[in-house]
């Protein structure tokens, strides 16, 4: 097993995908290719936040002359093939005869796996599979990689079960179902910080890796992050992983982890517990609509700097660290209702709930 480590930048992706590959001797066996990139949702092209298509781009080249076929589901709540679209890939696909799927509509089968049975993708078993990940801390599993990249294979309700139990375990195991031939990360443009939405900024690493373990390509990219392996529980250990093109030390890049965002204010404190991104990327909408309007920055600088906000998401039984009469609090999403229920506090229904209410609700 061998992970490949090579330079890149967005003008040169395609050409380095190659030689990346090249390094790793990969050769698809089977003829057609499922190809599964990370868009959970669309964002700023510029910040780091899902696969760039230019890195599809190199392996639809490589792979010229087969059936392609590339699906995402985005999270709960979007819409799939919309993200797709703004995010460059219905142009790439249409450029290159690929099929593009929303992985929330495809036929699924029953697999077994260590929590009993759960439905995957039939394209992981008629097609190669590559995973095509995005290099990114996340403020709830550590890191976004290959591994963590495969909850996009899923049906919402086992996204959501995943948050309301072990999140780390039900990845890891899951890794062990949906095994990609593939897996490479796209570490062009990365993202740093409390990511992976609000909390998060751009990263220039300048990095793309490949392998076909991708256990291994995650820990290697964790060293690469300079995180150890309790950074990221979902990610089992993987040693003395062999490393061709640029060693570890020479493409090692520090990515931060307590950077506070644009949006974190003086007083504004969040409790995520097991949200899901649905919920989390709703706050991240929200504050969004908050800068866009002068009178909601003003009353929001009264609600989170002058005063404090609590703002809760997820299941939570008792939460520690709010003091008595601590200003405001607002529970979002249907997962914090019993907990607003019991304590008498105002609630942002919905799954996940619409962004303009959570405005309304601050």
């Amino acid at each position: 097993m061998t992970v490949s480590i090579v330079r890149a930048t967005l003008s040169d992706a395609s050409a380095q995908v190659a030689t990346a590959l090249d390094l790793i001797g990969y050769r698809p066996p089977r003829a057609a290719v499922f190809i599964k990139p990370n868009v959970p949702d669309i964002g700023p092209p510029d910040q780091g936040l899902y696969t760039d298509p230019r890195v599809v781009e190199g392996l639809l080249q490589v792979f010229a002359g087969r059936p392609i076929v590339i699906g995402e589901s985005t999270i709960v709540g979007r819409d799939t093939m919309a993200a797709l679209e703004r995010a460059g890939y219905g142009d790439l696909a249409r450029r290159y005869g690929a099929e593009l799927v929303d992985l929330k509509t495809v036929e699924r089968e029953e697999v077994e796996w260590e929590f009993g049975t759960i439905q995957l993708p039939t394209l992981l078993r008629t097609h190669e599979y590559v995973n095509v990940a995005k290099m990114k801390t996340h403020i709830q599993t550590g890191v976004t990689l290959g591994l963590k990249n495969q909850k996009g294979l899923l049906r919402d309700a086992d996204k959501r079960r995943f948050h309301r139990d072990d999140l780390h375990a039900h990845i890891r195991a899951l890794g062990q179902v949906a095994r990609p031939v593939l897996t490479v990360i796209d570490g062009i443009v990365a993202l740093e910080g409390d990511g992976p939405w609000q909390w998060g900024q751009r990263k220039d690493a300048g990095l793309l890796l490949a392998g076909d373990d991708v256990m291994e390509v995650d820990n290697v990219c964790l060293r690469v992050m300079g995180f150890g392996p309790d950074h990221a529980p979902h990610i089992p250990p993987r040693d003395n992983v062999h490393v061709s093109g640029l060693s570890v030390d020479e493409a090692r890049t520090p990515f931060a982890y307590d950077w506070p965002g644009y949006y974190v204010y003086r007083n504004v404190y969040e409790h995520l517990s097991d949200s899901c991104s649905g919920c989390n990327q709703a706050l991240y909408r929200a504050t969004k609509l908050v800068k866009q309007s002068r009178w909601r920055q003003l009353r929001f600088l009264y609600r989170g700097v002058l005063r404090r906000l609590d703002v809760l998401a997820g299941h939570l039984d008792e939460l520690d660290g709010l003091p008595p009469g601590c200003g405001k609090v607002v529970c979002v999403g249907d997962c914090a209702r019993g907990y607003a229920e019991r304590h008498g506090l105002p609630v942002v229904r919905g799954c996940p709930p619409e962004p303009e209410d959570i405005v309304v609700a601050l």
